[in-house]
């Protein structure tokens, strides 16, 4: 929902998973392995996650009630040696493809909640809602890479600089490239696309 608004910025901000590569990436570097055959991954996964939602809703005759802090009735939802471990398999499972592939390495080709907020972004952009974007000004730009060299997802934000589209489904609106930028070429904007 927040994607209709935001695009994939929940994705750089609000996501817990995210955090914890990127937590990895700054404790110990690594640049992202390109396999491209491996992005229809995260997509299969997010049908198959959505058609299980589904299905057991209606399998269950429909929702009867919705709770937002199921299981957090003492604060914590991992409050008991099980939940502890159901978290710390969560965690490597994030992890491994970290390790392995690089940056974001979960995000790239196996998270299905990206793949959500993609498919949110695609019908704003295509309603032509107003929402948060980045802009840039390529005649400002010295090309010295910045901000290709720290965006989290290992986009060639130079690139998309230049081409003067900064859309990319991969982008999570994390604002690294406008932080980094010495010469405030990208910039946030509120704007229709």
């Amino acid at each position: 929902m927040t994607a209709l608004l935001f695009g994939r910025a929940a994705c750089g901000y609000i996501c817990p998973l995210g955090a914890i590569q990127e937590t990895k990436d700054r404790m110990a570097p690594k640049k992202l392995t390109k396999i491209k055959y491996l992005r229809v991954v995260k997509y299969t996964l997010a049908v198959g996650w959505v058609g299980a939602i589904v299905f057991a809703a209606i399998s269950a005759g429909g929702y009867q009630q919705v709770n937002l802090l199921y299981n957090t009735e003492s604060g914590v939802s991992v409050d008991s040696v099980q939940g502890w471990i159901t978290y710390s398999i969560i965690v490597l499972i994030i992890l491994l493809p970290v390790f392995f592939i690089g940056k974001r390495g979960f995000c790239h080709y196996f998270c299905p909640w990206g793949v959500l907020n993609i498919v949110g972004t695609k019908i704003k952009n295509f309603l032509r809602w107003p929402s948060l974007n980045l802009k840039a000004a390529p005649d400002k730009c010295k090309e010295c890479r910045t901000c290709d060299k720290n965006c989290p997802m290992s986009l060639e934000v130079s690139k998309a600089v230049q081409s003067g589209s900064m859309d990319n489904t991969e982008c999570i609106l994390c604002g690294t490239c406008v932080d980094n930028c010495p010469n405030g070429v990208i910039k946030y904007s509120w704007h229709r696309p």
